[in-house]
């Protein structure tokens, strides 16, 4: 069963990128920060498990990298996690030619 996010939950947190959404209802809670270089941190309860997404340039298919856990308190600590690397993605600017270019980093805390 899902740990319940209280209405404030995302304020927790410092995004440099622009936040497309972020709701807490009872059945889906979800956040999307859009930043430069075509990166999206996208993160959410599906199925069960807290996940956090890297993507660039819409590729979901292939995510830069991908966070998961099953609590509140490690969802706080992915996320974080996931803050610091899209941060650090957008200055290194390495996603600038055509093609995947990376394996997808997979977490599971």
């Amino acid at each position: 069963m899902q740990d319940s996010l209280n209405n404030d939950f995302w304020k927790k947190f410092s995004f440099s990128g622009d936040i497309k959404y972020s709701e807490t209802y009872l059945d889906e809670d979800m956040l999307q920060v859009e930043y430069p270089e075509k990166l999206i941190l996208d993160a959410g309860f599906y199925c069960g498990i807290f996940k956090v997404y890297i993507i660039w340039d819409n590729n979901w298919q292939s995510p830069v990298a991908v966070y998961s856990c099953k609590t509140v308190e490690n969802f706080e600590k992915i996320i974080n996690l996931a803050i610091e690397q899209v941060e650090k993605e957008v200055i290194q600017k390495r996603f600038s030619y055509y093609g995947k270019l990376w394996e997808t980093i997979e977490i599971k805390i």
